[in-house]
Formats: C-alpha cells, structure tokens, sequence
C-alpha cells in the first residue's frame, strides 16, 4: 500500500524532512531548479505538490500562472495555510495526477517524487498520461524519481548521515517496494516507493506522448562543496534519485 500523507502526521514530517535535511537544498532543489531552468512568463503546473515547496520557488522565479495538486487533502491544506500567511497567487488542489485533464494548457510540468509512488507498470502509465493531459503540445515534463540503478548497487551504500535509509525487496522487478526511513530530529517516519526499470520508465512515458526523453543525476549546489567534498561523495557516486526531462511531442 502506498503512503497515505494524509493519515497521523505525516504531512508534517514530510514537510520538515523539506526544510531539515541538507541534501533536499544542497543536491536535489539545486539539481532540480538548474534543470527546470528559466520560468518567467511560463504557466506551470506543480504535480505531487506537496505542502508546496517548489510550487513557492517556481511562484517567486516567475512562472505567470502557477497551479500546485496534490493526492493529500492534508498537503494541500498545508499548501493553502502557507499561500493564506504568504499569497503569492498559487491556486492549490486536491486532484489525481492518474486522471486524465483536458485543455489544461500549461508549458511545463514538474514534479519532486510522483513516478515512484506508482505501485505497478499500470499505475505508472496512469500517471504518465495523466501528467502529458495537462500540457500543451510541446511542454515540458521534469521530475525528481527513485534511481533504476538503486537495486543494482552492491553494496547499497548508507545514506543514514543524509537523513534516509532505504530498505529493498529481494530482488528488482517493476514495482518492487523501496520502503524509505526518513529521519528527523525528533522522530522518523516510513514512506513507501516503488522502482521501475530505465526501459520501463522510457517505454510508458513515449506511450504517453513524451520524447527526447532525459535522465539527470544529481549535482552539489557549488558552495556546498568547498572544502566538504567527502561527506557528499557517495551520494554524488550512488544517487538514489535522478531527474528526468521530456518534452510532449
């Protein structure tokens, strides 16, 4: 069964883990943005928003219209509360990204940890096509996802000083369970993934109507790493997430 962040307190956690680990600013919203590049004047759509972290930034970078959604009631909530204290013109919705939208017409979609959460090759396509029914022809999709390579690396490294740990099923198949331990400063808490092959993923993305399909690994924001090179060395050598960038033909 997938995470449910709407159940206990796990919207929070998962918005604390956003601001507390090191990792999310210095490797993956800098790898994330860099990629994404300029969106002044774009109307951009933010799926798997989440309590809005990167909805925020796009806002403040200039994209002209932006739209974050969201599975959780709770993390859409959490998206509205800080929208209310801060308004910066974001409308937040509680949809499934599986469902297809018509005539949404937006230049780029993004999403930070959607494809994973897709349980099955089944679910997977859903999502694909759903994400490839809000865009105009053209737009770009560009997503942060659990690495292919993750079950292939042996051994698997410790990633307990980044905050996660990740334990894996017995062997690699599409939709095996990657069940991840996010640790906080005063609790932890599980969040369930799922992987996918780099076939798979290029496969149901090009049935969805996706091209020049890309993947990404990982940079350091370059501040991060002077004179701290080391402590990020094996997340930079063994990513266990990468970005991928395809255009709607």
């Amino acid at each position: 069964m997938a995470t449910d962040y709407s159940e206990g307190r796990y919207a929070e956690h998962y918005q604390e883990a956003k601001k507390s680990q090191s990792w999310r600013s210095q490797v993956e919203t800098y790898s994330f943005l860099k990629l994404i590049g300029d969106v002044r004047g774009k109307n951009v759509l933010d799926v798997a928003c989440g309590e809005g972290h990167f909805t925020r930034i796009l806002r403040r970078a200039g994209a002209s219209k932006m739209v974050g959604i969201d599975i959780s009631d709770r993390m859409v909530e959490l998206a509205r509360e800080q929208e209310a204290r801060e308004p910066l013109g974001i409308e937040y919705r509680v949809e499934d990204a599986r469902l297809g939208v018509a005539n949404q017409n937006f230049d780029l979609a993004v999403s930070a940890w959607l494809l994973c959460y897709a349980r099955d090759r089944v679910d997977l396509a859903r999502m694909c096509s759903g994400v490839a029914s809000r865009l105009d022809p053209g737009g770009r999709f560009v997503t942060v996802t659990m690495n292919p390579a993750l079950y292939s690396f042996r051994p698997l490294p410790s990633y307990r000083k980044y905050g996660v740990e990740f334990t894996l099923a017995d062997r690699m198949v599409d939709g095996a369970k990657i069940q991840a331990t996010v640790h906080l400063d005063a609790t932890s808490f599980l969040a369930d993934n799922y992987s996918f092959s780099s076939g798979t993923y290029d496969s149901e993305l090009a049935a969805a109507g996706f091209r020049d399909v890309t993947v990404h690994t990982p940079e350091l924001e370059p501040c991060a790493g002077a004179g701290n090179i080391d402590y990020w060395q094996e997340l930079l050598e063994y990513p266990f997430f990468i970005f991928i960038d395809c255009v709607k033909g």
